[in-house]
């Protein structure tokens, strides 16, 4: 048996082992269906990239993943062997550079090169030229530059075909990965790409989540740049338009390779080796064509192939279509072909001009398709994004996923279409074009009347299943419960199973392009809803400003239509978006308009939903007893209709709002109810959440082991979700537990982390609690100017996105620090406002603190009688803020309550009580293993040292 045979039976009895079908191993890992088959009947060597997605989705262990990876990499040595006795190995051990093409690129083995194909012909001066480049590219250029390489030429003169054949013969000198992309530089109909599109495309190429990818187009190339950074990564950057275009896609040190191609010549690339590229030369073209159109298909002397190529005008791209169309019609003779190309109008001087050459190749090589093949190829014109898989395909035309994926196997191996990724399919550019044109054409017979009906239904049923399975992916990735749109429209011809998660996630990452054209494409209708049933996904990836635009699109559509509940779906979507953007007062605005309208119209589930959404603002806001009456109020209304996860969410927000109000016992209820509620209806996002506000009720109450442990759990979750914006929450609480306790280095580790994922987010609320536990954590280990820095850029943020709860915290803070730095004006100016502001919020033991500080500066400043005033208006203070703390069961505020009255005590000569006081206190700091215990225990030590004295 071959070594691609070993792998195909090894990848047989894995498959069988697991109980799954081709099609069900196929819908798991990402490989069609039919290239499993071709695998496994040992016709088609593996890619490498393949076997990890068959691994992983098969769940092999280590042993089973290094068998499977080890008959692959045989397949591939054995193959190349074969060809390295035909081509002598240009320098360099063989089956070093074989390792080396499997090593992995940081995140992941990458290869994204469009396939190669056995037909490439000719070039041999170019291909010898660029794979000099690829050995030189470990050193640098001449100047210790990335190596650049430009080639171009007229368009189908084969520039992609020789850059991507020459990728493939190199692909061992980069074993950090092979990136490829289209900039569309001169695509008919379509802008060329962005430098920030394209960027934002090679980044998430690398592994990049959306939401972590920089606005700016200096920040993003620079990111892009550290990304590539001392790798050997090969990157083709194809159909480019300006040198301004391509510049910022370039890395920055040797190692790299990078090849362009372009209709123009990049002369401001200065560092370029530039190659142009002409067309074939009449051997060349001859020798294609016969390879294409297979052994003795055509006759080495046959009289008419001078002429058949002359018409082709020697262009790689139409001799290869041509030559497809003689292969797979069997009957039809050269000279027939070249009639059919001396016929048509213009022919000849559509073949010299640059487009509609081309369409001309496209219009011999279209009539020679199988009906089935034409009509699908018509219809794939109507596919508004960029790619499409066999699921649209099959609704197109009505037919079976599996007939489907055949009709598109076979348009592939006609040169019709590429295939970028398993079993994902594109039209080159001006293909698209052609079939878009030929889509509408009247040649098709018929009238134009029906011609229109069967495009217009055709597109119905494309958008109809992009609608459906957006819907049941959202099903599993919403995270609150809003009434959603109705299902319209009949049941999609074929679809995938979007049964858990993970499926609904990859389907709308792998989707995402084709939704958001088609919100447009879509009638008013169709387009909200499908904006309404990517909300929960858009929200978890990003980036938001986009998802800000779509809301407010669909709320105007919705609001034009008349369709008012709609219009208050939309508003509650992209309420939340702005929510997330920390833009809290129009956060609260739109919501609040969408509880309007859902009162208005009597829709009691939209106003359940609507409460619980101005709820969680009013408390970002600070404003906790009008957040609590508003939970209150859309629980009362979930639990009426029956509705689970409404239900689950409104406890989780009545939970959050009595913890913030100090009403511990009652907060535990409420989050402990929801987390069941949320583990029953399979919410794990939400049991996150619930185990993070757990856990700051747990730490409230003393008990930091399980604050800890439930920030733990929660934090494993949302890594598993991939939830970045929920792990660097608790990531941000659990370092405030690690600072309670006097970890102070885990605590910092952690806080760093949250603050990275954060800026990255642009979640500027986050960032700002962040930096304000930073400081904190600075001060305590004795950086009191570090500290002052970070607590000052809290207190900024917090200011300007009116975050007042965490403005009032920040300020006693900074006081304490820049009285430590000696600045004592600044600090008498904070502690006043501090003051102020925990008066006006009630909050009586912050009050006492605050006035604690303002005593110990007084002492430093005005004299011991202003700050013993300071410390007798406190002592009431403390006294009432440990009898709250005793009512709610919260040990640290008591303690700590109990050591400020020891402070105002022994200031005021009552040592006996200060003693009781603080001994109190420092037996539960150490209860509670706090950081305060060992300083208290200290102050303890000198009271009864100075007692004893006396």
């Amino acid at each position: 048996m071959s070594v691609v045979g070993d792998f195909g039976a090894l990848l047989r009895e894995h498959r069988l082992r697991a109980g799954w079908t081709q099609e069900e191993l196929a819908e798991r890992s990402g490989v069609s269906p039919h290239a499993i088959s071709v695998l496994e009947t040992g016709r088609r060597r593996p890619r490498l990239s393949s076997v990890t997605w068959l691994a992983t989705a098969l769940g092999l262990d280590a042993t089973g993943r290094e068998q499977l990876t080890a008959a692959a990499t045989a397949s591939t040595a054995a193959t190349a062997a074969s060809r390295n006795s035909r081509t002598p190995a240009r320098s360099g051990n063989a089956e070093s550079a074989a390792s080396e093409s499997t090593s992995p690129h940081r995140g992941g083995f990458r290869c994204q090169l469009p396939s190669d194909t056995r037909l490439f012909t000719g070039r041999s001066a170019e291909l010898d030229r660029l794979l000099a480049l690829a050995e030189a590219a470990p050193t640098g250029s001449d100047a210790g530059m990335v190596v650049i390489s430009a080639i171009d030429g007229t368009g189908g003169v084969g520039k992609s075909a020789l850059a991507v054949h020459a990728a493939h013969r190199m692909r061992g000198n980069f074993p950090d990965g092979q990136l490829f992309i289209d900039l569309h530089g001169h695509t008919t109909g379509l802008a060329p790409a962005t430098a920030e599109d394209a960027l934002e495309w090679l980044l998430s190429s690398l592994g990049v989540a959306p939401q972590l990818i920089p606005q700016d187009l200096g920040a993003r190339a620079a990111f892009y740049r550290d990304q590539l950074a001392d790798t050997r990564t090969l990157i083709v950057l194809d159909n480019a338009v300006s040198v301004a275009q391509v510049r910022p896609l370039l890395p920055a040190t040797p190692g790299c390779l990078v090849i362009v191609t372009s209709r123009r010549r990049l002369t401001g690339l200065d560092d370029a080796h530039t190659l142009a590229l002409e067309t074939l030369t009449p051997v060349e073209a001859a020798a294609l064509l016969h390879k294409v159109a297979g052994p003795g298909r055509i006759p080495a002397d046959h009289p008419a192939i001078g002429e058949l190529l002359a018409l082709c005008g020697h262009l790689p791209l139409a001799v290869r279509i041509a030559a497809a169309r003689l292969r797979h019609r069997r009957a039809l003779r050269v000279e027939d072909l070249v009639e059919q190309l001396r016929d048509e109008r213009g022919r000849l001087d559509e073949l010299s001009d640059e487009d509609r050459s081309l369409t001309a190749v496209f219009d011999t090589s279209y009539t020679a398709l199988p009906e089935a093949e034409q009509h699908l190829f018509r219809r794939l014109g109507l596919v508004p994004g960029p790619d499409f898989d066999a699921y649209a395909a099959a609704n197109l035309i009505e037919a079976d996923q599996r007939t489907a994926e055949r009709l598109l196997e076979s348009l592939l191996d006609h040169n019709l279409l590429t295939q970028h990724t398993p079993g994902r399919y594109r039209f080159h550019d001006l293909v698209g074009v052609y079939a878009r044109t030929r889509g509408t054409g009247s040649a098709l017979g018929g009238s134009s009347q029906e011609q229109d009906r069967d495009r217009e239904a055709a597109l119905a049923r494309l958008l109809g299943y992009y609608r459906h399975c957006a819907q049941d992916a959202d099903h599993h990735l919403e995270q609150y419960s809003h009434p959603g749109p109705a299902r319209t429209g009949p049941v999609p011809a074929a679809a995938p199973r979007l049964s858990d998660r993970a499926r609904a996630l990859a389907w709308m990452r792998a989707e995402r392009g084709n939704l958001l054209a088609a919100t447009t494409a879509s009638p008013p209708g169709g387009g909200i809803a499908l904006t309404a049933s990517m909300a929960a996904f858009l929200l978890q990836e990003g980036p938001w400003q986009q998802a800000a635009n779509l809301h407010h699109s669909a709320a105007a559509a919705a609001r034009e239509s008349g369709d008012h509940a709609a219009e208050a779906g939309a508003l509650g979507d992209l309420g939340r978006v702005r929510h997330a953007l920390a833009e809290f007062d129009a956060s609260c605005e739109l919501h609040e308009r969408a509880l309007a309208i859902y009162q208005e119209l009597g829709h009691r589930h939209g106003e359940a939903g609507a409460l619980e959404d101005v709820g969680r603002i009013r408390y970002m806001l600070g404003e906790f007893r009008t957040a609590h009456g508003l939970h209150e109020r859309s629980l009362a209304l979930y639990q009426e209709l029956g509705d689970r996860l409404g239900e689950a969410n409104a406890l989780w927000g009545l939970g959050r709002a009595r913890n913030a109000g100090g009403e511990y016992p009652s907060a535990a209820d409420a989050l402990e109810r929801a987390l069941r509620g949320f583990v029953s209806v399979g919410k794990r996002q939400g049991e996150a959440n619930v185990l993070w506000d757990l856990s700051r009720v747990r730490h409230a109450t003393g008990d930091y082991a399980v604050s800890g442990s439930l920030l733990e759990r929660a934090l494993a979750i949302m890594q598993d979700l991939g939830n970045r914006q929920g792990e660097a929450n608790l990531l941000w609480s659990l370092g405030g537990v690690r600072a309670t306790t006097g970890h102070y280095p885990a605590a910092s580790d952690a806080l760093e982390r949250a603050l990275a994922i954060y800026l990255d987010l642009g979640k500027r609320d986050g960032e700002a609690h962040c930096l304000k536990d930073l400081g904190r954590v600075r001060f305590a280990t004795g950086d009191t100017v570090g500290a002052a820095g970070l607590l000052e850029r809290a207190l900024a943020a917090f200011r300007k996105h009116g975050l007042r709860y965490g403005e009032l915290n920040t300020l006693h803070d900074l006081g304490r620090a820049r009285h430590a730095t000696g600045d004592y004006t600044a600090a008498a100016d904070l502690f006043e406002q501090a003051r102020s502001f925990n008066r006006e919020n009630g909050d009586r033991q912050g009050e006492a603190e605050v006035l604690a500080s303002m005593a110990a500066l007084a002492a430093d400043t005005t004299g011991p009688c202003e700050a013993l005033a300071r410390y007798r208006e406190a002592l009431p203070l403390y006294r009432e803020a440990r009898q709250l703390a005793c009512q709610v069961n919260s040990p640290l505020d008591e303690a700590k309550a109990l050591e400020g009255a020891a402070r105002c005590t022994a200031h005021a000569g009552e040592r006996d009580t200060a003693l009781t006081d603080l001994r109190r206190a420092v037996a539960l700091y150490r209860r509670l293993g706090a950081a305060e215990t060992e300083a208290a225990a200290a102050r303890l030590v000198a009271l009864e040292s100075d007692d004893s004295h006396s």
